[in-house]
């Protein structure tokens, strides 16, 4: 049954006043960022908003934890939490600074798809893509999302991942048999993880998809652990031929990045 005009109306309505509040809680963010802290009066008047607004506001960051209140004035500041978070994207984008040239020379070196992946929730999510220039090409989409354990990203990030990630992931794993290659159990997994630690490299033996094969090796953090993972893509029948030469490359590329993101950092 459709909705009713004055319930359509509503609905918009509300929807409208969500996006005003997230809309105001980020410029309260950024106006408690120019300076050490804020009193609620201040702040309404900066911001333009009526004091039982950014009264509400207040409690709902603080709620969050990225606001909290002087313990000896009715003042507000910033938590740590952001500054948390805007280290995050700093590593992020600074791995991607780093890693550009570099994936740019390999693809360059084979005329094949190079891949920049990272671990998110269960999935590897490509960070950087360098696209093959041959007219027949595999070319993931930057942001898009693939199973790490079909992925040759994915074991190399997994692999070299703390003990307690890892375990987790396995724990967790329902595997979708995308090809007849594709890991069927835990067990198997564990095993092809084992096996990437050990060799400091994974493959992808067509299985996500079956004439298309990767090599990867991680990008590793002061810790040795996986921050990211290196890939190049490139169809069974050339990956027959130069696999060896190719997966060498991939290593020695990867390596190159964790060197440099240390002295980035």
């Amino acid at each position: 049954m459709s909705s009713e005009p004055g319930e359509r109306s509503t609905a918009s309505a509300r929807s409208d006043r969500e996006v005003t509040s997230v809309a105001n809680a980020m410029r309260l963010i950024e106006a408690l960022g120019r300076q050490p802290s804020g009193g609620v009066s201040d702040l309404a008047r900066e911001l333009g908003l009526s004091k039982p607004a950014v009264d509400r506001l207040l409690s709902t960051l603080m709620s969050s934890g990225y606001v909290e209140r002087d313990t000896d004035t009715p003042r507000y500041r910033l938590t740590m939490k952001l500054v948390a978070i805007a280290n995050s994207v700093k590593d992020r984008t600074g791995l991607i600074e780093v890693a550009r040239p570099r994936l740019a020379e390999l693809a360059e070196a084979f005329h094949e798809t190079v891949n920049l992946g990272t671990l998110h929730q269960g999935s590897i999510v490509y960070a950087l893509t360098v696209p093959s220039q041959r007219l027949f090409r595999i070319e993931p989409v930057p942001g898009s999302e693939v199973p790490a354990y079909a992925t040759a990203l994915g074991k190399a990030v997994l692999a070299h991942s703390p003990d307690d990630v890892r375990d987790r992931y396995l724990s967790e794993f329902r595997p979708i048999p995308f090809t007849r290659f594709t890991t069927a159990s835990a067990a198997d997994l564990r095993q092809r993880l084992e096996r990437a630690r050990k060799d400091g490299y994974a493959l992808d033996d067509g299985e996500l998809v079956e004439e298309v094969c990767c090599a990867a090796a991680p990008v590793l953090d002061t810790d040795g652990h996986a921050v990211a993972a290196v890939s190049v893509t490139t169809i069974r029948s050339t990956f027959s031929k130069s696999g060896d030469q190719i997966t060498r490359a991939v290593i020695e590329t990867a390596r190159a990045i964790s060197e440099s993101m240390v002295t980035f950092r």
